[in-house]
């Protein structure tokens, strides 16, 4: 298909055009005009677009574009160079989606997560200037905290950084992917037992605990593969064309 058809089918699927962004969600950098195989990763990187071309790609999604609205006036110069010239000298287009990708209530990374846990009474969570990006829902029975988080660490395949200040029987969980330590305070307002995200922060350490919850932290890029995957199966199986994933690896 074209470039351009793949970006509008992103665009509707995404609804990007309806969620405030500081990301330039959609075409970011254009490439050649026909796209047969498309890959996928969670940033956008030197090493993400060499092995978009090694993999004959004509395309790479990513959740962490190159181009935000705080750095539009950014020099092409070093690292921002290098990196265009790998998509332009391979002539890949490189697509981004930020918040929508979060927000998305069947492929985003959150609502994912909660479903492939086996949430029950999955609803949107977590108000970010204006749009609700994550999701919560209840445990099928009340588990033992520890137990909660292995089995997390386990689905995200990363080691779990707890603040273990709530409730030692958990029954409701929160999640909002990435950088998000302290909306750890709306999940105290809503009355969760546990809330999960990806990075943590030092000053959260003592929200949580006056707050008396349970946060857990799984790391950034592990708990936004998710919504890429989720997104990467969706577009091979509509719209029937071949996709990658880019696997990179990111303690952090």
């Amino acid at each position: 298909m074209k470039n351009k058809e793949l970006e509008s089918y992103l665009n509707y699927i995404l609804n990007s055009a309806n969620i405030p962004d500081e990301s330039l969600n959609g075409l970011q950098v254009e490439g050649k005009d026909e796209i047969s195989k498309v890959a996928f990763a969670v940033s956008a990187c030197e090493e993400a677009f060499l092995k978009t071309a090694d993999e004959g790609a004509d395309a790479l999604i990513v959740h962490h574009g190159l181009f935000w609205k705080k750095n539009g006036a950014e020099q092409v110069r070093g690292m921002l160079r290098r990196r265009l010239a790998a998509l332009i000298r391979n002539d890949i287009n490189l697509f981004a989606y930020h918040l929508p990708l979060d927000a998305h209530p069947q492929l985003g990374n959150n609502a994912k997560a909660a479903q492939d846990i086996g949430l029950g009474n999955i609803g949107p969570f977590c108000d970010y200037h204006g749009t609700l990006i994550g999701c919560s829902g209840d445990l099928k029975q009340p588990e033992d905290l520890g137990r909660v988080v292995a089995m997390l660490e386990d689905y995200y395949g990363h080691e779990a950084v707890l603040l273990p200040f709530g409730k030692k029987e958990i029954s409701t969980v929160g999640i909002v992917s990435g950088g998000a330590p302290h909306e750890v305070r709306q999940a105290a307002e809503n009355g969760l037992d546990l809330y999960v995200t990806g990075e943590a922060a030092e000053p959260v350490y003592y929200m949580a605990r006056e707050l008396g919850i349970n946060m857990a932290s799984f790391g950034h890029y592990a708990t936004e593969k998710i919504g890429v995957a989720a997104l990467m199966r969706h577009i091979g199986d509509i719209l029937g064309i071949d996709t990658v994933f880019i696997e990179l690896g990111n303690p952090l």
